[in-house]
């Protein structure tokens, strides 16, 4: 395939020969120059001088006199002007966001040679408006009139006055900026580019050069437009332009809008190009529906492997094209393995980099930051990010490891920075900044250590190295221009406006890869396909939304006045990318257009109408395709783990004199699913640690039975009468004394004497927790006098099974007290529990759903206390559920109940002591038995809160 570039390379070296080094080449890209030049390579047959090749912001920057000035620099001084011209307090903060629209405003301003003082004129009570702009068309005129006339100036709103005030002084303000520049040499693109065509025409500027040939430009502004007129009157200009008569002769048809009046006014020389390509190419194109953003990617990389068959197509002529730029690493990492070559246009986002998330982490651990008392505290959240990131890890990954359990075993909501020692890097970064100036500093200093630790010799120095520290180079940069700008222009920020200004900057940079751009697969955006030709090409996200890109028009200068004045509105937008999109399929035998159909957001999953169009109005004969997955979801196959030689060994240290037993929650576990049992009490697989801001349940139940525990436990081995127990009720101090322990203890796990700081939501649970204490004191009341016999006491059975084994259980029981000659054995739940039970078997049951869990527990706590003190007294289990504290029936002994007969009371667990045993010796009998494996449960419904569950694909 000749390419339009290709062609016209041919054309003008067979034109111009060894004359062309005296001419300047300007095209709409860089990367259009760069294959200029290769084709031109291609074709001389011995050496000539090249000739300059420009884009034509280069072109425009080569003759003028000014310097551009950055765009931050250029918002500083903009500020400075404003705030003087409208004599407010406004701050930066405040004046950022819609300063950077009115630097867009100046821009097209200058760009489109707009008389600025004319369109900053309040032209509300102005009469002969047409007189004013006798320069304009009626059609401009006109709009310019439809703006004005809802302004009453005997009626304005508080936003037009507003809008008045402002629109007067922005003259005043635009000529003071230009002014300022100019006095430094100094310019914004728009202000340089109107400066050089005043001085083109006054002839102050001289241009050297035999002709300057402009290739394939579409949407000009009118500095463009003036350029090419006057060196076209000069003689010193040709132009050509690349198009295909299928949209440049239909009136109607947007990618044609600006050419058709391009090609009047500068006419291309004669050229044997052809530009009737989409009617006779007669190329194959597809429109593919995918399900998912990520999933065009993967469905480029088989279309991608497919066109590497074609062995008479060299791989830059193949393209991948991205309407949507976030979609580079999917597609990177979806590139086939046969291509040997890459090259990629638009550079690696640096908001994806690590060193960014680095940064992101730094300035939310400094918003984080408080002080307390003499003490500075950080978010334990945005601490243990920092010390498991990736570059802080590898500063001094023992001391990272170390500090990081410190703040999950402690459970530091708030981390001091008194802890935070042990290394000069970390000591740095974990240092409050409140100063902006302090903070830059702060930043390059922490990317310059990370930097330095990372720097290696340069044999010992892996390719991931090298990336990384490129990626923390140019952040480090860009933070230096940051603070330099800052120094000189004096101007004062707020820290939350340089995390902004930052971000902006992080979220714009982008680090260029490292490649040949004339060979390989091309990867590239939109924009970079300008003057390009590919034989086969994938377009991914042709989606409405994507391609054309839509969204509000940024500026401050409303639209009638825009299209009044001559400057580009939002409808040029469309047709810009129209031509684009067209230019780049016209002369392509095989065409891939991907879109999404996923709709969630902003995201319509609505296809473009450039394929409406392709569909309904073209000469393309098109192909529509949905690809299927084939996703067979394979059902989890059921875990079974058999007893083999080391379980059996692990069980077996749960018998006789061998130092692990078993609790009463481990069994209730292994009746619930005999798997889940394996997982925690036989392959030991442990939660992961974790700082808890709110408290668990499991932790506000520790929290209850210390403090209990501790009111309590003077009063163990004598007789409470309702007399003591409204004693310790009223002692308020006391109550309150004995749970902040409960949470030194429980909660933060701090030695005794540190002070304690209960904030948030936690001083919630702790007036809780009181209430839930002061109404246990009003229900023992009811039972008293009671005798207290023990407290959170240990006890330990034995239990026989076959081959001569005692199999060890052991457990804490809350309490045990003696009322009218009756031993209690209490069991405090913080969850629901119920009284009842059907029988002894239903509490064996398993996977039984109404299995009650808390009266097999009670059951084993009455058979520990027997076991250990072979008391004559009757023994009866009970159960003090927090959640019927407040019931106005209150009840905590044990029932058997089976339907709708009468609860029978278990006034003694000893009725039931053989069956129970009984049931208990055949659970262990199967735990034991090597042919019995531990299998899932078949109920899922008691997976929805196992730990494990993942594992079991449930």
């Amino acid at each position: 395939m000749n390419s339009f570039l290709q062609q016209i390379t041919k054309e003008l070296y067979s034109k111009y020969k060894n004359e062309l080094s005296d001419c300047i080449l300007v095209f709409p890209n860089r990367r259009a120059g760069l294959f200029f030049s290769k084709y031109l390579n291609e074709l001389v047959t011995k050496p000539i001088w090249a000739p300059r090749v420009f884009t034509i912001s280069e072109f425009f920057k080569s003759l003028s006199k000014l310097q551009i000035e950055d765009n931050l620099g250029l918002l500083f001084r903009l500020y400075k002007i404003y705030v003087k011209r409208m004599k407010v307090s406004e701050s930066f903060d405040e004046f950022y966001h819609w300063g950077e629209m009115l630097l867009g405003d100046f821009d097209d301003l200058d760009k489109y040679r707009v008389h600025a003082e004319h369109l900053f004129k309040n032209l509300a009570d102005e009469k002969e408006i047409e007189n004013l702009f006798d320069y304009l068309t009626d059609e401009q005129v006109e709009a310019i009139q439809a703006f004005w006339s809802s302004f009453k100036p005997e009626k304005y709103s508080e936003h037009q006055k507003e809008f008045v005030n402002l629109w007067e002084n922005l003259f005043a303000i635009y000529a003071d900026l230009r002014e300022e520049l100019k006095s430094e040499n100094l310019a914004y693109e728009g202000m340089a580019s109107r400066a050089l065509l005043d001085g083109l025409e006054s002839g102050e500027i001289q241009l050297q050069a035999k002709k300057v040939i402009f290739v394939g430009f579409n949407a000009l502004n009118r500095c463009e437009i003036d350029l090419f007129e006057f060196l076209k009157r000069k003689d010193l200009a040709e132009f050509y332009w690349d198009y295909d008569e299928s949209y440049l002769q239909n009136p109607y048809h947007e990618a044609g809008l600006f050419l058709r009046d391009n090609i009047k006014r500068f006419p291309t020389p004669k050229t044997e190009v052809s530009f009737s390509n989409i009617k006779q190419n007669n190329a194959k194109v597809e429109f593919v529906s995918l399900s998912s953003e990520v999933g065009q990617a993967k469905y480029a990389h088989s279309v991608v492997q497919e066109f590497c068959k074609d062995s008479e197509v060299a791989p830059e002529e193949t393209a991948i094209v991205l309407a949507d730029e976030e979609l580079l690493l999917p597609v990177l990492h979806s590139i086939p393995e046969v291509i040997d070559n890459v090259n990629v246009t638009m550079g690696y986002p640096a908001k994806n980099t690590p060193v960014a998330s680095l940064l992101r982490l730094v300035i939310d651990l400094q918003k984080s930051a408080r002080k307390n008392g003499n003490e500075i505290e950080f978010h334990h959240k945005e601490v243990l990010a920092l010390l498991n990131h990736q570059y802080l890890n590898s500063v001094n990954p023992d001391l990272a490891h170390e500090l990081t359990q410190d703040i999950l075993t402690t459970n530091k909501i708030k981390v001091p920075r008194s802890l935070l020692l042990g290394d000069e890097v970390i000591e740095k970064l974990f240092s409050p900044v409140k100063d902006v100036n302090q903070f830059a500093l702060y930043l390059l200093n922490l990317l310059q250590n990370v930097y330095q630790r990372l720097e290696t010799k340069d044999e010992d120095k892996s390719l991931v190295d090298k990336i990384e520290q490129e990626y923390i180079y140019h952040l480090f940069l860009a933070i230096k221009r940051l603070k330099s700008l800052l120094d000189q222009h004096q101007i004062e920020v707020k820290q939350d406006t340089f995390f902004k200004i930052l971000e902006k900057m992080i979220q714009s940079l982008s680090i260029p890869f490292e490649g040949e751009p004339l060979a390989g697969l091309q990867v590239m955006g939109i924009l970079e396909t300008r003057l390009l030709d590919f034989k086969k090409l994938v377009v991914l996200s042709m989606n409405e939304g994507k391609l054309p890109k839509t969204g509000t028009a940024n500026s401050f200068i409303p639209y009638h006045l825009r299209k009044g004045f001559g400057m580009p509105t939002i409808d040029h937008q469309d047709a810009i990318f129209a031509y684009y999109f067209y230019r780049l399929i016209q002369r392509a035998d095989d065409i891939k257009l991907l879109y999404s159909t996923q709709s969630d957001g902003i995201r319509t999953g609505e296809m473009s109408r450039f394929l409406y169009q392709l569909k309904y109005e073209s000469e393309f004969s098109i192909t529509e395709s949905s690809p299927g997955y084939d996703i067979s979801l394979k059902e989890a196959k059921p875990i079974s783990i058999e007893k083999n030689d080391r379980i059996l060994n692990r069980l077996a240290e749960y018998c006789g004199d061998q130092f692990r037993s078993f609790s009463p929650s481990a069994l209730n576990t292994y009746l619930t699913c005999s798997l889940s049992f394996y997982f925690k009490y036989i392959a030991g697989l442990k939660e992961p640690d974790q700082v808890l801001e709110e408290i668990d349940p499991p932790t506000f139940g520790n929290l209850f039975h210390n403090t209990l525990e501790d009111l309590y436990k003077p009063y163990v081995g004598k007789v409470l009468e309702k007399e003591d127990l409204e004693h310790i009720r009223k002692n308020k101090p006391l109550i309150e004394e004995k749970l902040t322990t409960a949470f030194r203890e429980t909660y933060f796990q701090l030695p005794k004497g540190k002070e304690v700081q209960i904030s948030g939501r936690n001083l919630l649970i702790f007036d809780i927790l009181k209430k839930y204490i002061d109404r246990i004191l009003v229900l023992d009341q009811e039972y008293a006098p009671f005798k207290i016999l023990s407290l959170e006491d240990k006890y330990k059975i034995q239990v026989p099974i076959s081959g001569n084994r005692m199999v060890n259980v052991s457990g804490l029981i809350d309490r045990v007290d003696q009322v009218n000659g009756t031993i209690r054995i209490l069991d405090y739940k913080t969850g629901k529990a119920d009284l009842f039970f059907k029988d002894i078997e239903s509490l064996f049951e398993k996977e039984g759903k109404s299995r009650n869990k808390a009266a097999f527990q009670t059951f084993l706590y009455c058979l520990f206390y027997e076991d250990k003190w072979k008391t004559a007294e009757a023994i009866s289990p009970g159960v003090y559920s927090l959640k019927e504290f407040f019931s106005k029936k209150f009840a905590c002994m044990l029932a058997k109940k089976e339907g709708r007969s009468k609860p029978e009371p278990v006034n003694d667990y000893r009725v039931y002591k053989k069956e129970f045993l009984d049931a208990l010796t055949l659970m262990f009998e199967e735990i034991f038995n090597p042919e019995i494996p531990f299998e899932q449960v078949e109920n899922e419904d008691a997976c929805r809160t196992c730990l494990y569950a993942e594992i079991c694909h449930r």
